[in-house]
């Protein structure tokens, strides 16, 4: 993704080439004043001077966005990468919690739910075993036909606003890490909210720019990523962003990386060199060092309320 931003950069002025570039308005409050909040690979985040949203500014067209996503290598790797199976271990698990947390929630039998940006549909065929009636969206082909090849779910390769699926046709819509990327999050909550049946559920997770890590690191976090990341959230903001979209927030969890500080602060604890990302040390002294730095900061920065990553559980209005 960073060689992919890089080609998009004029070398002479080291930003967002003009072709692929256009300013815009805030795509939450559509202020036009705004303030340089980081630089990275060429792009900028900015800070919306009326409600403090961070975004990408300028932006990439419509046209450049869809030739990033469509990049075969991108794909490819994204494809490749989430069905490692290690990152598959870890998901299962994350999806089998979301999935208990939601069962809790939901007040009907056999509810519809409706995955947007399933990825290689893990998500959907545990919640088909648990009860759930489940269909999802995708964009990239590879993993839409990997899903129709080795799940037994149903998925499109479609846009949630292209379904046009008809009012309250769902009791649960789930978005996992999918908000970031969006180039108008709220014109998307609006639509998840029109097909969310009054009383239903919608989930999330997204990236928090309102955590330790960002203010320890700022440009070096790592959920600053464009051109794949347009923009970032906190808990207050999502909280107004899923009222205007007609949800009600029931429950807001924190995750905090610790790895992610690690890997510029701690370097020493790690292997030089990790296949599969940031891994614990095999070093019995090094790894014990890992795990205690790694307890102790989660505990303290969970309490604080301040992690990377956000889990967020709403509900639908019971108004038509």
């Amino acid at each position: 993704m960073e060689q992919k931003a890089l080609s998009l950069v004029d070398p002479a002025t080291g930003r967002l080439a003009s072709p692929y570039a256009e300013n815009i308005a805030c795509p939450l409050c559509g202020s036009t004043s705004s303030s340089p909040r980081v630089e990275k690979h060429g792009f900028t985040y900015v800070n919306c001077r009326q409600c403090q949203f961070v975004y990408v500014n300028p932006q990439l067209t419509h046209q450049a966005i869809l030739e990033v996503y469509n990049d075969e290598d991108i794909r490819e790797f994204f494809f490749k990468e989430l069905l490692l199976a290690h990152v598959e271990r870890d998901q299962r698990a994350e999806f089998e919690g979301r999935l208990r947390e939601l069962q809790l929630l939901v007040r009907t039998s056999s509810p519809r739910l409706l995955d947007i940006g399933c990825a290689a549909g893990l998500f959907l065929s545990l919640a088909e075993k648990q009860g759930f009636r489940a269909e999802g969206l995708e964009l990239n082909q590879l993993y839409v036909e990997y899903v129709m090849n080795n799940r037994s779910v149903t998925v499109h390769q479609k846009t949630l606003e292209e379904m046009r699926y008809p009012y309250g046709a769902f009791n649960v819509v789930t978005l996992w890490d999918v908000l970031e990327h969006l180039p108008k999050p709220l014109e998307t909550l609006r639509e998840a909210a029109r097909v969310t049946a009054p009383g239903g559920v919608l989930a999330l997770t997204t990236i928090n720019h309102a955590c330790i890590n960002e203010r320890l690191l700022r440009g070096r976090w790592r959920y600053y990523m464009p051109p794949d990341h347009l923009c970032s959230f906190t808990p207050d903001m999502l909280e107004s962003l899923l009222s205007r979209a007609g949800f009600t927030v029931l429950k807001i969890q924190h995750h905090y990386m610790f790895e992610v500080l690690a890997e510029r602060s701690f370097r020493f604890l790690a292997p030089a060199h990790s296949p599969g990302g940031l891994t614990v040390p095999t070093n019995k002294f090094r790894k014990l060092s890992y795990v205690i730095l790694a307890l102790a900061s989660q505990f303290v920065f969970n309490t604080l309320k301040s992690g990377d990553l956000l889990t967020v559980y709403a509900r639908k209005s019971q108004e038509p």
